[in-house]
């Protein structure tokens, strides 16, 4: 603690000559909304009179926890921390194998209550561990908000304990400009390289790193923070960023959508929070084997009009539906062979030919997803190959399915779209005040 402060001390002493601060960091404690100044610690009224006390306290902290008796914990900064989201097939000794850490984990199993607690890990909960020279010093399991258990090494083994307030979950926020790039001034506003890694992808299409970055450019970001014992043990997603130039300022927020994925979305963007509604081709994988329009038929060796795309493939192939719609047809008509028609929203509908089978999951009535299996790849009707026959028509009338204009359609659900907009505009304020504050001059140093 008297490291820290003399090194802020000299920190704020050096910063208050200069005016302007280009580097402005903060946490943002969930639990009271508390704020913490990191760069400027001394300066901020934390105290009555502004005064800087040089107190003696122990290099290690003592903690209690309740129903135990007191004892020393480990120093939470020392080592490398890694962060894992459990997910349905891992376990502890999944987990530890992949950091080499085979023996330990069988190790930690032979004790019955360590065992008890991390034998059946939640999915979705994180597991935090601490390796010091190729061991395991300490391993945090979150399993929920206010369910912590935490394992640390002694000189008689591994001891594990429950612990609900040993570990916090917080939103840290960090603003600086650009001097020299992105990497090296990120790092020293106290970005770890994972973070920059993070807004330099969440911008990619906005800003070009590579060589539009210009001095000046300022950065601010909120992410997600882990502290232990006080300290910050690990830093992950960031949960909302901007960028701003000489000439615009960007943002984007995080926001996980009901069918799983998650991206960062411009909080004013409409157009980015729409998609095409349809896919261009129905199988995953496959060769374009004749286009739409005039050709020579294969078969009848005429020149006629191709109302559709062909696209060859392996007999069996799945077969996908290329947007939601509902099955018209499901059955066995003239040169198309085993035929899907698919009716959707817009007067749209598109038609599957020469399957070598149906799903037989759906029938005709059946309501399907985009990229359901409706069929899969053969060669019946007249049909000189295993391919799909794939139409797109509008009113009834074929268009070419690789070049017409495909309607778009909204990502998220009306439910959704409002509990993003609430947390954009929350985010968004937060970026505004941050900013503000990564403006503002340091306080002069009290004097006396």
């Amino acid at each position: 603690m008297r490291y820290i402060a003399t090194r802020s001390l000299l920190l704020a002493c050096g910063l208050a000559t200069l005016g302007n601060v280009p580097v402005y960091s903060m946490i943002n404690t969930a639990k009271d909304g508390q704020v913490i100044n990191l760069t400027d610690p001394l300066l901020e009224n934390n105290s009555p009179a502004h005064v800087i006390k040089d107190l003696n306290l122990p290099a290690v902290a003592v903690e209690s926890f309740s129903g135990y008796a007191m004892d020393v914990l480990p120093d939470a900064t020392q080592g490398n921390w890694s962060m894992r989201t459990i997910g349905a097939d891992d376990t502890l000794a999944t987990i530890l194998g992949g950091l080499e850490l085979t023996k330990t984990s069988q190790k930690l199993l032979e004790d019955s209550a360590i065992k008890q607690a991390l034998n059946h890990l939640k999915t979705d909960s994180r597991l935090f561990t601490q390796v010091v020279d190729g061991s395991l010093q300490q391993l945090i399991y979150a399993k929920s908000k206010d369910e912590t258990y935490i394992v640390s090494v002694t000189d008689d083994g591994y001891v594990g304990k429950w612990d609900t307030t040993a570990l916090e979950s917080r939103n840290a926020k960090i603003a600086f400009s650009v001097k020299h790039s992105i990497q090296r001034d990120g790092k020293s506003a106290g970005l770890s390289t994972s973070l920059i890694r993070q807004i330099s992808q969440i911008f990619q299409k906005d800003v070009d790193f590579k060589k539009g970055v210009k001095v000046g450019d300022k950065v601010g970001v909120i992410f997600e923070d882990f502290v232990y014992q006080g300290e910050s043990i690990y830093t992950d997603k960031v949960l909302a960023a901007e960028y701003t130039t000489s000439k615009q300022t960007y943002q984007r927020v995080r926001f996980t959508l009901a069918e799983g994925r998650t991206d960062y979305f411009r909080p004013d963007g409409d157009t980015e929070l729409k998609r095409p509604a349809f896919d261009r081709k129905p199988l995953t994988d496959g060769r374009l084997s004749s286009g739409f329009g005039m050709r020579n038929h294969p078969v009848f060796f005429l020149r006629k009009n191709h109302a559709g795309t062909d696209f060859a493939a392996p007999r069996g192939t799945p077969i996908h539906a290329t947007a939601d719609g509902t099955v018209k047809v499901m059955e066995r008509q003239g040169g198309y062979g085993n035929l899907v028609e698919l009716r959707h929203d817009g007067n749209i509908t598109t038609r599957y030919g020469h399957m070598s089978a149906f799903n037989e999951d759906f029938k005709s009535g059946s309501a399907v997803k985009r990229g359901d299996v409706i069929g899969y790849v053969g060669s019946t009707g007249t049909s000189t190959g295993n391919h799909v026959h794939y139409e797109f028509r509008v009113n009834g009338e074929p268009q070419n399915p690789m070049a017409v204009e495909i309607p778009q359609v909204g990502i998220m659900s009306a439910d959704e779209m409002q509990a993003f907009k609430n947390r954009a505009s929350a985010m968004v304020q937060e970026l505004a005040d941050l900013r503000k504050l990564a403006t503002q001059p340091l306080q002069s140093m009290p004097s006396g």
